[in-house]
Protein backbone atom coordinates (compact mmCIF):
# COMPACT_ATOMS: atom_id res chain seq x y z
CA UNK A 1 0.00 0.00 0.00
CA UNK A 2 1.22 3.57 -1.07
CA UNK A 3 2.75 5.44 1.90
CA UNK A 4 0.29 8.71 2.73
CA UNK A 5 0.88 11.28 5.26
CA UNK A 6 -1.87 13.69 5.87
CA UNK A 7 -4.36 11.96 2.68
CA UNK A 8 -1.79 12.63 0.33
CA UNK A 9 1.23 10.19 -1.39
CA UNK A 10 4.71 11.37 0.03
CA UNK A 11 7.07 11.46 -2.37
CA UNK A 12 9.85 8.99 -2.93
CA UNK A 13 12.21 11.44 -2.88
CA UNK A 14 11.16 12.09 0.60
CA UNK A 15 12.60 8.67 1.91
CA UNK A 16 15.72 7.47 2.40
CA UNK A 17 17.41 5.08 0.14
CA UNK A 18 17.27 1.33 1.05
CA UNK A 19 20.75 0.45 2.38
CA UNK A 20 22.97 -0.66 -0.49
CA UNK A 21 20.84 1.77 -3.26
CA UNK A 22 22.82 4.85 -4.71
CA UNK A 23 21.45 7.61 -7.21
CA UNK A 24 22.99 8.57 -9.82
CA UNK A 25 22.96 10.63 -13.41
CA UNK A 26 23.54 9.27 -16.52
CA UNK A 27 25.17 11.53 -19.51
CA UNK A 28 22.25 13.09 -20.62
CA UNK A 29 21.22 14.21 -16.93
CA UNK A 30 18.81 11.49 -16.93
CA UNK A 31 18.26 10.34 -12.66
CA UNK A 32 18.80 6.28 -12.24
CA UNK A 33 19.48 4.33 -9.63
CA UNK A 34 22.34 1.74 -8.47
CA UNK A 35 21.52 -1.18 -6.16
CA UNK A 36 25.31 -1.83 -4.63
CA UNK A 37 23.69 -5.05 -3.24
CA UNK A 38 23.21 -7.16 -6.57
CA UNK A 39 25.48 -4.49 -8.73
CA UNK A 40 22.84 -4.12 -10.78
CA UNK A 41 21.37 -0.48 -12.50
CA UNK A 42 17.54 0.39 -12.75
CA UNK A 43 15.58 3.13 -13.66
CA UNK A 44 13.17 2.77 -11.04
CA UNK A 45 13.57 4.57 -8.02
CA UNK A 46 13.92 1.77 -5.26
CA UNK A 47 11.46 3.87 -2.82
CA UNK A 48 8.74 3.89 -5.16
CA UNK A 49 7.82 0.20 -4.43
CA UNK A 50 6.53 2.27 -0.85
CA UNK A 51 5.32 5.45 -2.63
CA UNK A 52 3.99 5.10 -5.70
CA UNK A 53 0.48 3.00 -6.84
CA UNK A 54 0.87 -1.14 -8.10
CA UNK A 55 -1.74 -0.45 -10.85
CA UNK A 56 -3.63 1.85 -12.96
CA UNK A 57 -6.52 0.80 -10.95
CA UNK A 58 -4.74 2.10 -8.06
CA UNK A 59 -3.96 5.67 -9.37
CA UNK A 60 -6.05 8.88 -8.70
CA UNK A 61 -5.91 11.70 -11.31
CA UNK A 62 -2.84 11.54 -13.51
CA UNK A 63 -1.03 9.32 -11.50
CA UNK A 64 1.23 6.61 -12.90
CA UNK A 65 1.56 3.23 -11.63
CA UNK A 66 4.80 1.59 -10.40
CA UNK A 67 7.30 1.20 -13.41
CA UNK A 68 5.79 3.97 -15.78
CA UNK A 69 7.67 6.97 -16.44
CA UNK A 70 6.26 10.27 -18.80
CA UNK A 71 8.94 11.51 -20.90
CA UNK A 72 9.21 14.66 -22.96
CA UNK A 73 11.21 14.87 -26.21
CA UNK A 74 11.44 17.75 -28.43
CA UNK A 75 10.76 16.55 -31.80
CA UNK A 76 8.46 13.14 -30.41
CA UNK A 77 6.57 15.50 -27.59
CA UNK A 78 5.01 13.74 -24.64
CA UNK A 79 6.01 10.00 -24.44
CA UNK A 80 5.41 6.70 -21.75
CA UNK A 81 7.65 4.25 -20.92
CA UNK A 82 7.40 1.15 -19.06
CA UNK A 83 10.28 0.33 -17.35
CA UNK A 84 9.25 -2.80 -15.91
CA UNK A 85 8.71 -4.68 -19.66
CA UNK A 86 11.07 -2.44 -21.39
CA UNK A 87 9.07 -0.92 -23.68
CA UNK A 88 7.97 2.84 -25.19
CA UNK A 89 4.60 4.41 -26.57
CA UNK A 90 3.30 6.87 -27.45
CA UNK A 91 -0.18 6.32 -26.26
CA UNK A 92 -1.12 7.62 -22.59
CA UNK A 93 -1.95 4.74 -20.82
CA UNK A 94 -4.13 5.90 -18.65
CA UNK A 95 -6.68 6.74 -21.48
CA UNK A 96 -5.70 3.39 -22.62
CA UNK A 97 -6.31 1.93 -19.63
CA UNK A 98 -9.80 3.66 -18.97
CA UNK A 99 -10.78 2.51 -22.38
CA UNK A 100 -9.69 -1.21 -21.65
CA UNK A 101 -12.13 -1.15 -18.55
CA UNK A 102 -15.17 0.60 -20.38
CA UNK A 103 -14.65 -2.48 -22.73
CA UNK A 104 -14.95 -4.94 -20.63
CA UNK A 105 -17.35 -3.48 -18.92
CA UNK A 106 -19.80 -3.58 -21.69
CA UNK A 107 -18.98 -7.18 -22.38
CA UNK A 108 -19.37 -7.72 -18.37
CA UNK A 109 -23.27 -5.75 -18.95
CA UNK A 110 -24.31 -7.99 -21.82
CA UNK A 111 -22.87 -10.86 -20.02
CA UNK A 112 -24.99 -9.93 -17.41
CA UNK A 113 -28.09 -8.63 -19.33
CA UNK A 114 -28.10 -12.46 -20.67
CA UNK A 115 -27.91 -14.18 -17.51
CA UNK A 116 -31.21 -12.23 -16.54
CA UNK A 117 -33.34 -13.54 -19.68
CA UNK A 118 -32.42 -17.07 -18.57
CA UNK A 119 -33.24 -16.39 -15.31
CA UNK A 120 -36.05 -14.78 -16.10
CA UNK A 121 -37.18 -17.70 -18.55
CA UNK A 122 -36.79 -20.14 -15.87
CA UNK A 123 -38.78 -18.32 -13.50
CA UNK A 124 -41.77 -18.09 -16.18
CA UNK A 125 -40.98 -22.15 -16.24
CA UNK A 126 -41.20 -22.19 -12.19
CA UNK A 127 -44.06 -20.42 -12.32
CA UNK A 128 -46.28 -22.62 -14.75
CA UNK A 129 -44.96 -25.79 -13.26
CA UNK A 130 -46.32 -24.48 -9.84
CA UNK A 131 -49.53 -23.33 -10.98
CA UNK A 132 -50.34 -27.02 -12.84
CA UNK A 133 -49.46 -28.64 -9.02
CA UNK A 134 -51.86 -26.77 -7.89
CA UNK A 135 -54.25 -27.43 -10.30
CA UNK A 136 -53.80 -31.01 -9.66
CA UNK A 137 -53.56 -30.74 -5.75
CA UNK A 138 -57.11 -28.88 -6.00
CA UNK A 139 -58.13 -31.33 -8.43
CA UNK A 140 -57.58 -34.60 -6.10
CA UNK A 141 -58.93 -32.77 -2.89
CA UNK A 142 -62.01 -32.46 -4.66
CA UNK A 143 -62.10 -35.96 -6.03
CA UNK A 144 -61.33 -36.95 -2.39
CA UNK A 145 -64.54 -35.54 -1.01
CA UNK A 146 -66.93 -37.01 -3.32
CA UNK A 147 -64.88 -39.77 -4.67
CA UNK A 148 -66.12 -39.37 -7.87
CA UNK A 149 -64.37 -40.80 -11.34
CA UNK A 150 -62.44 -39.04 -13.18
CA UNK A 151 -61.33 -38.12 -16.63
CA UNK A 152 -58.63 -40.00 -18.81
CA UNK A 153 -56.65 -36.49 -18.11
CA UNK A 154 -55.17 -37.76 -14.48
CA UNK A 155 -56.21 -42.06 -15.07
CA UNK A 156 -54.26 -42.07 -18.39
CA UNK A 157 -57.31 -44.34 -19.40
CA UNK A 158 -60.34 -43.28 -22.06
CA UNK A 159 -62.44 -44.83 -19.65
CA UNK A 160 -63.21 -43.16 -16.41
CA UNK A 161 -62.72 -44.66 -13.30
CA UNK A 162 -63.10 -44.74 -9.60
CA UNK A 163 -60.14 -44.25 -7.38
CA UNK A 164 -58.99 -46.19 -4.11
CA UNK A 165 -59.29 -43.63 -0.99
CA UNK A 166 -56.37 -44.89 0.68
CA UNK A 167 -54.80 -44.58 -3.24
CA UNK A 168 -55.91 -40.67 -3.34
CA UNK A 169 -54.25 -39.87 0.09
CA UNK A 170 -51.28 -41.20 -1.32
CA UNK A 171 -51.10 -39.19 -4.76
CA UNK A 172 -52.37 -35.70 -2.44
CA UNK A 173 -49.11 -36.93 -0.05
CA UNK A 174 -47.09 -36.83 -3.17
CA UNK A 175 -48.12 -33.50 -4.89
CA UNK A 176 -48.32 -31.89 -1.43
CA UNK A 177 -44.76 -32.68 -1.14
CA UNK A 178 -44.24 -31.60 -4.93
CA UNK A 179 -45.81 -28.09 -4.11
CA UNK A 180 -43.90 -27.73 -1.11
CA UNK A 181 -40.68 -28.05 -3.03
CA UNK A 182 -41.94 -26.14 -5.83
CA UNK A 183 -42.76 -22.90 -3.67
CA UNK A 184 -39.11 -23.04 -1.99
CA UNK A 185 -37.37 -23.26 -5.37
CA UNK A 186 -39.33 -20.28 -7.29
CA UNK A 187 -39.02 -18.43 -3.87
CA UNK A 188 -34.94 -18.97 -4.40
CA UNK A 189 -35.21 -18.08 -8.51
CA UNK A 190 -36.93 -14.74 -7.84
CA UNK A 191 -34.45 -13.75 -5.42
CA UNK A 192 -31.44 -14.87 -7.74
CA UNK A 193 -33.56 -12.59 -10.56
CA UNK A 194 -33.91 -9.70 -7.91
CA UNK A 195 -29.99 -9.89 -7.14
CA UNK A 196 -29.25 -10.54 -10.84
CA UNK A 197 -31.56 -6.92 -11.77
CA UNK A 198 -29.89 -5.00 -9.36
CA UNK A 199 -26.56 -6.25 -11.05
CA UNK A 200 -27.75 -5.01 -14.21
CA UNK A 201 -28.94 -1.66 -13.20
CA UNK A 202 -25.78 -1.01 -11.22
CA UNK A 203 -23.93 -1.47 -14.48
CA UNK A 204 -25.99 0.68 -16.29
CA UNK A 205 -25.28 3.32 -14.16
Amino acid sequence: MPWVSGGKRRESSELPLPAGWEEARDYDGRVFFIDHNTRQTSWIDPRDRITKPLSFADCVGDELPLGWEEVYDQQVGVYYIDHINKTTQIENPRTQWRQEQERMLKEYLVVAQEALRAKKEMYLVKQQRLELAQQEMLLFHELSEDNRSITSTLSGSSSSAKYDPDQIKVEIACRRERLSRLKQELAQVKQELQYKEMGVETLQE
